[in-house]
């Protein structure tokens, strides 16, 4: 069944619609469960995720205008919903979209080895250097304070920000390094 045939017959609803979402989703459901795992979703949510992608693509086909592949769509409609996933995750630490996109971007350059052994401080070390490819200038900061010794008001006098403010900025440093870091809790967990 092409692209143009399965958004007609999800439009035209009942036992096409049914027919339809069941070829979608042997095609697709597969990657698209692979892509939440591969960004460290437990997989019972990732599953659930899965089912609410299929349900967005029901609820949204009439809005499909064409623009792009219908299976882009459903991508992006995938993408949509792991930032979704992330942000109602840990509302507190609500990350802008631009931090998640990288901070997806870096967990799916960080490659597990397959010999656990050593690989934790390899996979900080990756970890690390995407954060700093996105993040240049909160690598130095978070650098000079872990290796450099650097306190606060060193911080701050090269920040030219008072300590509150210091203290906020590494902070959300660090929750955003922490989001690079994602991926070599896999090692932890296996020791």
């Amino acid at each position: 069944m092409t692209e143009n045939e399965c958004l007609e017959k999800l439009r035209r609803g009942g036992k096409h619609r049914a027919e339809a979402i069941s070829h979608l989703y042997r095609e697709h459901a597969r990657g698209f469960l692979g892509y939440f795992v591969k960004h460290r979703v437990p997989r019972e949510r990732a599953e659930e995720l899965v089912q609410e992608v299929f349900v967005k693509v029901v609820r949204h086909c009439e809005n499909f205008r064409g623009d792009t592949r219908f299976d882009s769509w459903m991508w992006a409609i995938v993408r949509n919903e792991l930032m979704d996933h992330f942000r109602r995750q840990r509302p507190e630490e609500a990350m802008e979209e631009e931090d998640l996109e990288k901070a997806a971007e870096a967990a799916a350059m960080v490659e597990m080895p397959a010999d656990p052994g050593p690989g934790l401080e390899d996979c900080v070390q990756k970890a690390y250097a995407a954060f700093a490819r996105a993040y240049a200038d909160r690598a130095e900061m978070l650098a000079r304070v872990a290796f450099d010794g650097w306190s606060i008001e060193d911080v701050a006098a090269a920040l030219k920000r008072t300590s509150g403010a210091t203290r906020e900025y590494l902070s959300q440093c660090r929750k955003k390094l922490k989001m690079f870091l994602e991926p070599c809790r896999e090692f932890l967990q296996a020791s």
